[in-house]
């Protein structure tokens, strides 16, 4: 599964990925993600997971397998 959008670091507890895609949902990111994609637009592969994290920035996860900008 693809996803774009772009690329944040919500500064919560140890910190956590979100993805804001075009359409302003915002999805919590799972995996290796470089910090130099930060702010930027990006194509993330993967797949989706139930889980919960520290940040509760959305409904959304997603584990990520990888990602690059556009």
């Amino acid at each position: 599964m693809k996803l774009h959008g772009v690329l944040h670091h919500a500064d919560l507890g140890t910190g956590v990925w979100v993805l804001e895609t075009g359409s302003g949902e915002r999805i919590m990111l799972y995996g290796d993600v470089p910090r130099g994609l930060a702010g930027k637009q990006v194509e993330v592969q993967g797949k989706q997971v139930d889980a919960m994290g520290i940040g509760m920035v959305s409904d959304r996860a997603f584990e990520v397998s990888s990602i690059r900008a556009r």
